[in-house]
């Protein structure tokens, strides 16, 4: 028993290609045996799924979607995977639309298989709160994206030992290896994110182009991304008067095809919520400038402003104007921005870290020092 790996399934809805590092670190760590079931993007999302990713075994399921905002997530295959794969440890996305994961997860336990969920706990707005505090009374360990997430659990009775946490996070290590120095001599505006209605990517042209207007700012704006908006999104740039400044290059995934466009920004702007944007660009060195009130991600936390970052009113484009004129005339500061955001960024976000939580989690749900004696001490770091 001691030399024998923990076999792991990891159910996602997707294959995201930000996530993959993670995952790599993941199946890397010493004594687990890592098995990711997934299925494909649903076109309303804007994401995309990785089918066939090197370097990690992967169950391809088919996802079926169901209502408006994929209300509900059928994922079928998922069972089959769990009789098949007969894992030790199951570790299931904790979301209450994913239907199978509710019934995986009461045939599991029933069978006696450790579970773990993952993923942001009880929202802000408290729906589902009895389910979720159920479902985690009952689970051996939860995964949490971020600290305040496993406070409101405990708060609701859950154990504390049974919580962990493990900061949502993309490859930093490789953007810093391939982010260059930040200087005065940038200009270029840079957007990276889904092109959907919440993300908000017309008022960023509207501000842009009532910055050219106003104070005659200098630099391209720079999109990258697709979704169901990107008609739109296309349409607002034909019709615009300055569309020979503004590039939509569609989705980028690849590291080292972002670096050169993030290595000549002066500023990564989230015109809507924002999410893994924000540990994007900073990582890169890039100062964000966000949105003040719109229903953010947990990554938000990372944006302090005025040392590594701006905010401007929610939905104003003469104020999102302002501070892209601000920002141009104070590029030095920029500089510090850049600075203090990469640190704040590489200190607490990486994938190897993320990793490494999320093996906490999965090793006190497997228990027992039958298990644990023989595992790699970076483990429980």
């Amino acid at each position: 028993m001691q030399n024998s790996p923990i076999r792991v399934l990891v159910q996602q809805r997707i294959m995201a290609p930000y996530r993959l590092s993670v995952f790599r670190a993941l199946a890397a760590i010493p004594r687990l045996d890592v098995t990711y079931v997934y299925g494909q993007a649903s076109e309303d999302t804007g994401l995309q799924s990785v089918l066939n990713p090197d370097g990690l075994k992967v169950v391809v399921n088919k996802n079926r979607f169901i209502g408006s905002n994929d209300m509900i997530i059928l994922q079928f295959g998922l069972l089959r995977s769990f009789f098949q794969l007969k894992p030790d440890v199951l570790v299931l996305a904790l979301n209450p639309r994913s239907v199978i994961n509710l019934i995986l997860f009461k045939i599991a336990k029933w069978r006696g298989v450790p579970v773990v969920w993952w993923g942001h706990g009880i929202r802000p707005r408290g729906r589902f709160a009895k389910l979720y505090t159920n479902l985690c009374s009952k689970a051996d360990a939860t995964i949490l994206y971020y600290p305040e997430g496993a406070k409101v659990l405990e708060k609701f009775g859950i154990p504390k030992a049974k919580l962990f946490v493990a900061w949502n996070s993309i490859e930093t290590e490789e953007i810093a290896e391939l982010a260059t120095p930040y200087t005065q001599d940038r200009e270029d505006i840079v957007y990276v994110g889904r092109l959907i209605p919440e993300k908000k990517v017309p008022l960023l042209i509207d501000g842009f182009e009532e910055a050219i207007k106003k104070y005659g700012i200098s630099g391209n704006l720079i999109i990258i991304g697709e979704g169901p908006d990107q008609v739109t999104v296309e349409q607002r740039i034909s019709n615009s008067p300055y569309k020979d400044r503004i590039q939509l290059n569609g989705a980028v995934y690849d590291q080292k095809s972002l670096a050169p466009i993030f290595n000549q920004s002066l500023v990564s702007v989230s015109p809507g919520y924002v999410g893994l944007s924000a540990i994007h660009a900073l990582a890169y060195g890039v100062p964000m400038l966000a949105a003040d009130n719109e229903p953010h991600s947990p990554e938000i936390v990372v944006l302090e402003e005025g040392k590594n970052s701006l905010f401007f009113e929610a939905n104003s484009v003469s104020d999102l104007a302002d501070k892209l004129a601000y920002i141009h005339a104070h590029k030095e500061k920029m500089m510090q921005f850049s600075e203090a955001g990469q640190e704040a960024v590489l200190k607490t976000f990486s994938s190897e870290q993320m990793a490494q939580n999320m093996a906490k989690a999965i090793f006190y749900a497997a228990k027992g020092s039958a298990f644990i004696g023989s595992v790699s001490p970076m483990v429980f770091l």
